[in-house]
C-alpha cells in the first residue's frame, strides 16, 4: 500500500511539473474590442519574466516573432522584434471575430529566437502561447428581425390570448450587453406584453389580449415594442407591430411533439430527409389546412443548411453540414393554418451533428528567420522549423502520428505534454558538394477509420563555403580597336571560372586604375568596351590588368594582363549639324548676298575629314541660290521680292570625296522677309473723283463716304486713317480703323464753304509707309459764290467760275439775238419754225437771263415769280448741276475730255448722299448760291 501511494505521489508531482511548465509558457491578456490601431496589448518579455532571468547582453540578441502559418489571429496584432511589445494593427470587432460566443479567445504562438553572434544566424530559444481574450463592449443595439411586423388576430380570441412575434437579437454578449427587458407602447392599451424564453436562450414576444376584441368597433391596432440592453450607455431597438382584427378562426394547429430531436452525420447527403414534423388542426376546410415554415427568427446560416417542405413538413439537408463548423442546429418551425387570419403554432427542432473522420491532419510549418538556407558546416541540433498540426475532427479521429523521411533531420516535441507542436532539428551534418539541396517531408496520419494522412514539404538549400579562387582562361588577353570609335564599342571578352556555387562562385570583373579612364568592363560578362573616343596619334597602345572577384563572405580574386592596340581608319561619314536649316532673307538684297552657312562635321583625322556640299538636283533652285562646296556658304543668285516669293524648301548633301558612300542630307528652308516697300493704295476717293456735297442741317453721325485702300505688301495689313488738315471746325470725323467719314457736329448755314480735307492712310510696317489724298467737301450757303474752306474764301475759284459762266451766258444770248435778227429779216414765218425747233431741241428749257421782277399779269394771286435765263445741254445736265430746290447741292470736278461720262458719275453713285428725311429741304429757293438759278 505504501509503495502504491509513493508511485501515485510521484506521478502527481511529475504531472504538476509538466503543467507548471506549460503554464509558464502561456500568457493571457484581456483586450476590449473596437480599440484604436496601435493599442498596447502586452509585453511578452516582461510578462514571461525574461527581463530578470536573461542577462542583458543575451536579451539584446533575442528576436520575438509570430508564427504566421496556422495562426489566423496574427493579422490583428504586431510584435516588436526587440522589445516584444504586442499592439493591435486595426480596430477589432468582437461580433465579427467571435459571433454569438460568450467568450472570445484568440490564440497566438510566439517564437523567441537567439542570434548566434559568431555565425549571425538565429536559433529557437523559447516558444510562448499567448491567449488574448477579447472583451465585449456594448456597441450594438438590440435588433429586431424586421422594422415592422403585421399580425392578424381573430375577434373571437379570448382575453389573455397571446400573439407571438420574434424578439430582438443583440450581437453583444454577456449579461449586461445583451437584451435585458422589453416595453410596449402604449402601456395601458388593448394589448400587453409577455416575454417567452426559448430553448436556445433567445426570446419570443407575446402580445397579450387584455380586453375583448370587437372587429366591428375597431379592426386595426398599432403598438411599438422597445427592447433595452443592460449595457452602459444603454442601447435600444424597436419594432412596430401592426395588428389587424379578422373574423373568427378558433383553432390553431397543434404539433404532435413540442420538440423534435435527431442526430445526423456531418456528411449527410444533400436533399435527404432529416426528420418530419407534423401538426393537426381541428378546423375544417381552409381553416384546417396546414403549411410549415421556419420561424421568422431562424438565422440565415440555418436556412442555408436545411430547408422545410411547406406541405409535408419534411426537414431536408440543403447545404453542406460540417461538424467542425456547427455541432448542433436549434430552430423553431411554425405550423400555420389557412384560415383568416391564419393561426400559427411553434415546435422546436434540435439537430445534433455527429463527427465523421472527414478531415486529414493539417500541417503548418514556420521556418527559422533565415529560412531553409543552411551552411554546410552547421553543427547538429540546429533549429530548422516549427511544426504545428491540427485535425478538425474529434476523439480518435483527431489523434495522429507524424514522421519524417530524411535522416538528416529529426522531429521532436516542443513540450512533452503538448502533442501537436513539434520542432525540426538538424540531425546530421550537410555537404554542399554532395547534396546542394534536400526536400524535407513531414507526414501525419490520424487514427480514424479509415485513417487520413497529409504531407507537407519544404526545400532545404545547403549553402556553400567560399574556398576556391577565380581562375582566368588566359594569362594574357590581346585585342585592337579602330580610332574614332563609338563609346561602348566592344573590344574583347575575358573569362574566368570559380568552382564555388551561388554567390561564392559568382564573379565580378573590374579593371585596374590604368584602364578606368579609357575602358569599361561588363561586371558580369567580362566584356571590355571603349569608355571614350580614342585618338591613335595620342595613344597607340594600352596595357592594364583585368581582375575577377567572387562574392563570398571573404572575397577571393585573381588578375590577367590585357594589351589593346589602336588602328587608324577613315570610318566616319560627314554629318550635318542639323537635320533642318532655316534662314531668313530680306527681300531686294543684291545678288551674292550671303544667306547663311550650312555646317557639317567629320570625326576622322585631317587626312580623312574633307567633305563637299551640294544642292540636290531635284530641288530646282540652282538658278536662285549658290552653295560653296567647301565652305557651305549659301548666297543668292538673284534678287527676291516677298510679294512674289515667300519661301523656298530644298535639300542639300554633304559627301566624303574619298568614300562616296559616306553622305548625309538635310533640309533647307529660306524665308523671304517682307521689306515693307509699298505704300497703301487708295481706291476711294480718287484724284479725279474727290468731291462731295453736304447740305446744312445734316445730323451728326451721318456717313458721308468710306475711304478705301489696300497694301500690296500684305493684303491683310492693318491700315490707319486720319485727317491731317482742313477740319479746324471739327465738323467731320474719320474712323481710324474702318475709314468711315461721318458728320461730327451739326452743320449750320454759317458753316457753308469748301473744306479740303487732307487724309493720310498709313500701314503698320517698319518703316511706316503713308499715302494721302485731298477730299473736297462743299457745304452750300445763301450765296453760291461765297464758298470757303475752314472760313478761308477761295475767291479765285469763285471769280473764275462766275466769270466763265458770265462769258458763256453773254455769248449764248448774243448768238441767239443775232440769229433771231437775221431770221426776222429773211422771213417772218421762219420765226415760228425756229421756235418750234428750239423747243424740240432743248425740251422746253430755253435759256434766258434777266433779273427777277414782278409781273402783275402773271401773278394774279399776289405771289412773286422768278424770271429765269436758262441754258440746257442735254448730255451734261446731270453732271454739271447746282440746284437749290431740294436743299442738296451736288458738285463734280471737271474731267479730262477723254474720260467717259460714266467715270464722272462714279463718286455720286457710290458716295453717300443724305436722305431727304435726314436733311430737310430748303423752303426758300431764293436763298441759295445767288440770286440767279442756273442749271448746267
Amino acid at each position: 500500500m505504501a509503495e502504491s501511494r509513493t508511485v501515485i505521489f510521484l506521478y502527481l508531482c511529475l504531472t504538476l511539473i509538466l503543467l507548471c511548465r506549460s503554464q509558464e509558457n502561456t500568457i493571457t491578456y484581456h483586450l476590449y474590442e473596437e480599440q484604436d490601431k496601435g493599442t498596447f496589448v502586452g509585453n511578452v518579455a516582461r510578462d514571461a519574466l525574461l527581463y530578470g532571468s536573461v542577462p542583458e547582453e543575451e536579451f539584446r540578441r533575442l528576436k520575438f516573432t509570430f508564427f504566421t502559418t496556422g495562426n489566423p489571429f496574427v493579422r490583428f496584432f504586431t510584435i516588436d522584434e526587440k522589445t516584444s511589445t504586442i499592439r493591435t494593427t486595426r480596430k477589432i470587432d468582437r461580433e465579427k471575430v467571435c459571433p454569438f460566443k460568450e467568450k472570445c479567445l484568440m490564440n497566438i504562438d510566439i517564437a523567441v529566437y537567439i542570434r548566434d553572434a559568431r555565425r549571425n544566424i538565429y536559433d529557437l530559444k523559447e516558444l510562448y502561447q499567448v491567449k488574448i481574450i477579447l472583451n465585449d463592449l456594448n456597441d450594438n443595439p438590440p435588433m429586431f428581425p424586421q422594422e415592422s411586423v403585421s399580425i392578424s388576430v381573430s375577434e373571437s380570441v379570448p382575453v389573455n390570448h397571446i400573439l407571438l412575434t420574434s424578439g430582438a437579437v443583440d450581437k453583444d454578449t454577456g449579461v449586461n450587453n445583451s437584451v435585458m427587458s422589453y416595453d410596449i407602447v402604449p402601456v395601458n392599451g388593448i394589448f400587453g406584453l409577455k416575454v417567452i424564453k426559448n430553448y436556445d436562450g433567445t426570446s419570443d414576444l407575446g402580445l397579450v389580449v387584455k380586453h375583448k376584441l370587437d372587429r366591428e368597433t375597431r379592426d386595426f391596432f398599432q403598438v411599438i415594442i422597445v427592447a433595452k440592453d443592460g449595457g452602459y450607455p444603454q442601447k435600444t431597438g424597436s419594432v412596430t407591430v401592426n395588428i389587424s382584427i379578422t373574423d373568427y378562426n378558433d383553432n390553431r394547429p397543434a404539433f404532435l411533439q413540442a420538440t423534435y430531436t435527431v442526430s445526423i452525420p456531418e456528411n449527410y447527403p444533400i436533399n435527404a430527409t432529416i426528420l418530419t414534423v407534423s401538426a393537426v388542426d381541428q378546423d375544417a376546410n381552409e381553416n384546417g389546412k396546414i403549411s410549415y415554415h421556419f420561424s421568422s427568427r431562424v438565422s440565415d446560416k440555418i436556412r442555408k443548411a436545411v430547408s422545410i417542405d411547406s406541405k409535408s413538413g419534411k426537414v431536408l439537408a440543403k447545404g453542406p453540414i460540417n461538424y467542425e463548423v456547427d455541432k448542433q442546429f436549434q430552430f423553431m418551425i411554425e405550423a400555420r393554418d389557412h384560415g383568416t387570419p391564419p393561426l400559427p403554432s411553434l415546435a422546436a427542432v434540435i439537430i445534433n451533428i455527429v463527427d465523421v473522420n472527414d478531415n486529414a491532419p493539417h500541417i503548418s510549418i514556420n521556418l527559422a528567420p533565415e529560412g531553409a538556407d543552411i551552411p554546410e558546416g552547421m553543427e547538429t541540433g540546429k533549429f530548422i522549423a516549427h511544426v504545428s498540426v491540427s485535425d478538425g475532427d474529434s476523439g480518435r479521429n483527431a489523434q495522429f502520428d507524424c514522421r519524417m523521411d530524411d535522416d538528416h533531420f529529426a522531429l521532436e516535441k516542443f513540450y512533452d505534454n503538448i502533442d501537436n507542436i513539434f520542432k525540426i532539428i538538424l540531425n546530421q551534418r550537410l555537404d554542399h558538394e554532395t547534396t546542394p539541396s534536400l526536400k524535407v517531408t513531414i507526414t501525419c496520419t490520424d487514427k480514424g477509420d479509415p485513417p487520413l494522412s497529409n504531407s507537407t514539404s519544404f526545400i532545404v538549400t545547403v549553402l556553400d563555403e567560399n574556398d576556391n579562387t577565380p581562375i582566368f582562361s588566359k594569362s594574357l588577353f590581346t585585342g585592337s580597336i579602330i580610332e574614332n570609335n563609338a563609346i561602348g564599342e566592344e573590344i574583347l571578352r575575358t573569362t574566368a571560372t570559380d568552382w564555388d556555387s551561388l554567390e561564392n562562385g559568382r564573379l565580378t570583373y573590374s579593371l585596374d586604375s590604368k584602364a578606368k579612364s579609357s575602358f569599361t568592363i561588363d561586371p558580369d560578362l567580362g566584356i571590355i568596351k571603349a569608355g571614350k573616343v580614342i585618338d591613335r596619334e595620342k595613344e597607340t597602345e594600352f596595357r592594364f590588368h583585368v581582375i575577377a572577384t567572387d562574392h563570398g563572405d571573404s572575397p577571393k580574386s585573381s588578375s590577367a594582363e590585357v594589351i589593346i592596340t589602336v588602328d587608324d581608319q577613315n570610318d566616319q561619314p560627314p554629318k550635318f549639324t542639323k537635320h533642318h536649316f532655316t534662314f531668313y532673307l530680306p527681300e531686294n538684297k543684291h545678288v551674292g548676298f550671303e544667306v547663311g552657312n550650312i555646317t557639317a562635321v567629320d570625326l576622322d583625322q585631317p587626312k580623312y575629314n574633307n567633305y563637299l556640299f551640294s544642292i540636290s538636283a531635284d530641288s530646282n533652285v540652282e538658278d536662285l541660290f549658290s552653295l560653296d562646296p567647301w565652305a557651305g556658304r549659301l548666297t543668292t543668285s538673284r534678287k527676291f521680292d516677298h510679294e512674289v516669293d515667300v519661301m523656298f524648301n530644298f535639300t542639300v548633301f554633304v559627301q566624303d570625296p574619298q568614300v562616296p558612300s559616306f553622305t548625309d542630307s538635310a533640309n533647307v528652308t529660306v524665308v523671304i522677309l517682307n521689306a515693307n516697300d509699298h505704300k497703301p493704295t487708295i481706291t476711294v476717293p480718287t484724284e479725279d473723283n474727290n468731291t462731295i456735297t453736304v447740305s446744312a442741317g445734316t445730323k451728326p453721325g451721318t456717313v458721308l463716304i468710306t475711304i478705301k485702300a489696300y497694301d500690296s505688301d500684305d493684303l491683310n495689313a492693318k491700315l490707319a486713317y486720319q485727317i491731317r488738315r482742313g477740319n479746324k471746325k471739327k465738323l467731320f470725323e474719320l474712323d481710324r480703323e474702318t475709314g468711315v467719314l461721318s458728320v461730327a457736329e451739326n452743320i449750320e448755314k454759317a458753316d457753308a464753304g469748301l473744306y479740303k480735307l487732307l487724309i493720310f492712310i498709313s500701314d503698320d510696317g517698319s518703316p511706316v509707309q503713308t499715302s494721302h489724298i485731298v477730299l473736297n467737301i462743299i457745304v452750300p450757303g445763301q450765296n453760291s459764290t461765297a464758298v470757303s474752306g475752314d472760313g478761308d474764301p477761295n475767291m479765285l475759284v469763285v471769280i473764275i467760275l462766275v466769270s466763265v459762266t458770265s462769258v458763256l451766258t453773254i455769248a449764248i444770248v448774243t448768238t441767239i439775238c443775232m440769229i433771231k435778227h437775221i431770221d426776222r429779216e429773211r422771213q417772218h414765218a421762219s420765226v415760228v419754225m425756229l421756235k418750234g425747233e428750239e423747243e424740240k431741241m432743248f425740251g422746253g428749257k430755253r435759256g434766258s437771263f434777266s433779273s427777277v421782277s414782278t409781273d402783275s399779269n402773271e401773278n394774279k394771286d399776289g405771289l412773286k415769280k422768278k424770271k429765269e435765263v436758262s441754258f440746257s445741254l442735254e448730255e451734261e445736265k446731270d453732271v454739271h448741276n447746282i440746284s437749290g430746290s431740294s436743299g442738296i447741292a451736288s458738285f463734280t470736278t471737271f474731267r479730262n475730255p477723254n474720260d467717259s461720262q460714266t467715270d464722272t458719275l462714279e463718286l455720286h453713285k457710290n458716295s453717300y448722299q443724305p436722305m431727304e428725311k435726314d436733311i430737310p429741304l430748303q423752303t426758300n429757293p431764293d436763298k441759295h448760291w445767288g440770286q440767279h438759278e442756273v442749271e448746267l
